[in-house]
């Protein structure tokens, strides 16, 4: 007989389920959570400085880096743990000014190139594209401004004038006469 074979034991000898609130299923969930922090934790300081290079580079295909990545990391959740941290913050929109630049100078490659009629088209949708991009990566100094000029006129003299009859008119009180015989 082998040794190894398991037994399997019939349905009203199995133990039954924990139930989803019991104290030892939440433990191992929190415990799971926690790990999976740590984890992912260490997976975006590993990435952190290849997407710090991808984004100088004015490379905006960071996403693809993520889609790539065996580990399956979330972009949206290194973002937020980007700019959880000032400093980090600080390193990944100076990264985001450099790759500006870049941005910019490849605009210009692209305007200036020689296109066929055809061409002039693609050409117009990868600068526009840009232009969005870079008001998006430094909005300082690429990004559209709003301002909204006002001028009011108020003439005080009419201004005091009115607010001195409203002021009049509410100390005179009008008393009905009465005679007294």
């Amino acid at each position: 007989m082998d040794t190894h074979a398991q037994l399997e034991l019939p349905q009203w000898l199995a133990p039954e389920p924990l139930p989803y609130y019991h104290p030892t299923v939440l433990q191992a969930k929190a415990t799971i959570r926690e790990n999976q922090r740590a984890i992912e934790q260490v997976t975006f300081e590993s990435l952190f400085d290849d997407v710090l290079d991808l984004v100088r580079e004015g490379r905006m295909l960071v996403n693809q880096m993520f889609e790539n990545d065996p580990r399956a990391p979330s972009y949206a959740r290194f973002i937020s743990w980007v700019y959880r941290d000032e400093g980090r913050r600080a390193r990944y929109e100076e990264a985001q000014q450099v790759g500006a630049e870049v941005i910019k100078q490849d605009m210009l490659t692209i305007a200036d190139a020689d296109d066929s009629l055809e061409d002039v088209n693609r050409s117009t949708l990868r600068i526009n594209t840009r232009k969005w991009m870079l008001s998006v990566m430094d909005k300082k100094r690429f990004g559209d401004t709003k301002q909204i000029d006002q001028t009011v006129t108020i003439n005080l003299g009419d201004a005091m004038r009115e607010a001195q009859e409203r002021l009049d008119r509410a100390r005179t009180v009008d008393v009905p006469v009465r005679r007294i015989e």
